[in-house]
């Protein structure tokens, strides 16, 4: 009995979509997602950036002065968190085993959408049939963040390995092919792949642009093995023409292409990520979680959308232009030109579950950057973050119901900007490298599943 209960649960845990496990059906309608609410506090935590603006994001180029988005006071802040799920879908299977779907799902946090500009992360249509796999059509959340997400959430690691480094988390316009699940001597397996794109984005000042902007496109492939221990996913995406950044469950989203003018250096922004994660378990209690992370960009400059102002002079000069609506970039020196860049990251955790109650040790390992530039963007720095957490199922109040708890660490490799993978200085839990170069932090959380 205990290895058919053993294996019922590596067999969940395959479920190709990042969803709760529970889900109430009511005739061909499946309702299924979670409403959870979360209070933090940490130490060491910045108290808010001096100085904010979207011209210098990380706060690292030459002055002006005083500089830009630099570091504030630090000290003990809390937070709230409350994030919503629903997912809607509806299905007919004919006697032919042919099954037609749809899906919507709406993602919100603290009363607004938890993705920019995205509170419906899902938006599809799909036929499929055993034998063959499956096809499906519209607005899709990426593997890329929906799996790492599946493997870093039991740790209290979302923030740090789901949504850090290269990639995008929502693709707008998609196709996606998935194939059957295929019997080999070792386990079993399916293969998918997904192809994007995003609409082109024009400046503001639309007279500005020196050529039309870039294409946004993306493809995502998508491999799963699983067998009665293990789990192993691989998963690459790379997309060109997209606005680039290091917060993976963004949406993808068009670049503005060259309004610097037509000397000015400009090549169009790539990016790419390979993930490679796994669960194994050891028996019923024990599992081993790891994950290894390799983002790569090929640097963004910034663009100034130009606009024509009243004749005034600027340090002795006559201007009739300036700079309007920016856009920052990506890993970019003071002479504004692109640097490639390649990170490797790193996840390993163990989990232990006795009856309701399940006990867990996880790490995110964030290294330096391997670029050439002389302006240092955090490639030189590095960030460990620990994490000890609790989790309880409250039966006695409600079946969909658990709490938990996290007891959390960071350490920086040195004081300066934050790695790559990170999105920006204060994005994974407060802490900005630049003023501290540790931190502790206590999470205790509710979370009702349905």
């Amino acid at each position: 009995m205990k290895i058919l209960s053993f294996s019922r649960c590596v067999a969940a845990a395959t479920v190709l979509v990042a969803a709760p496990a529970l889900a109430e059906k009511y005739g061909p309608l499946e309702v299924q997602g979670f409403a959870k609410e979360e209070f933090s506090v940490c130490d060491s935590c910045s108290k808010g950036l001096a100085n904010p603006s979207s011209f210098d994001p990380r706060g690292v180029l030459n002055p002006p002065t005083p500089m830009l988005n630099q570091g504030g006071l630090e000290g003990t802040r809390s937070s709230n968190l409350g994030l919503v799920q629903a997912t809607l879908g509806l299905s007919h299977e004919f006697d032919n085993a042919i099954k037609i779907e749809g899906k919507v799902s709406g993602r919100e946090r603290n009363n607004g959408p938890d993705i920019y500009g995205n509170y419906m992360i899902d938006l599809y249509g799909g036929i499929s049939h055993p034998r063959y796999g499956s096809l499906q059509v519209g607005k899709m959340a990426s593997r890329s963040w929906t799996r790492s997400d599946s493997f870093a959430y039991p740790m209290g690691l979302s923030v740090w390995w789901a949504e850090s480094g290269a990639g995008y988390g929502d693709f707008p316009e998609s196709i996606r092919l998935a194939s059957r699940e295929y019997e080999i001597e070792l386990g079993k397996i399916r293969f998918e792949v997904t192809a994007s794109r995003a609409k082109e984005r024009m400046p503001l000042n639309p007279a500005s642009s020196v050529a039309p902007p870039p294409k946004p496109q993306a493809v995502e492939a998508f491999v799963q093995y699983s067998n009665e221990k293990n789990l192993v996913e691989v998963i690459f995406q790379d997309s060109t023409g997209g606005l680039q950044n290091s917060f993976s469950k963004g949406a993808f989203y068009g670049a503005q292409g060259n309004t610097n003018g037509p000397t000015a250096s400009y090549r169009t922004p790539a990016e790419d990520v390979l993930i490679i994660q796994g669960t194994h378990w050891t028996n019923e209690r024990w599992k081993v979680t790891y994950g290894l992370k390799r983002s790569e960009w090929s640097g963004q400059e910034q663009q100034c959308d130009y606009g024509p102002v009243a004749p005034q002079v600027v340090a002795g000069v006559l201007a009739t232009s300036a700079c309007f609506w920016d856009q920052a970039g990506f890993n970019y020196s003071t002479g504004n030109v692109a640097h490639h860049a390649i990170e490797y990251d790193a996840l390993f955790g163990v989990g232990y579950t006795q009856k309701l109650w399940t006990f867990t040790l996880a790490g995110v390992r964030m290294n330096k950057a391997y670029v050439h530039t002389p302006t240092e963007w955090g490639q030189s720095n590095t960030a460990t973050f620990v994490n000890f957490g609790i989790y309880r199922k409250l039966p006695e109040l409600d079946k969909h119901v658990e709490v938990y708890g996290g007891l959390g660490r960071v350490m920086f490799g040195r004081q300066g900007p934050a790695p790559l993978s990170m999105a920006s200085n204060t994005a994974n839990g407060g802490w900005d490298p630049r003023t501290v170069k540790s931190g502790n932090a206590l999470t205790i959380g509710a979370n009702f599943i349905f």
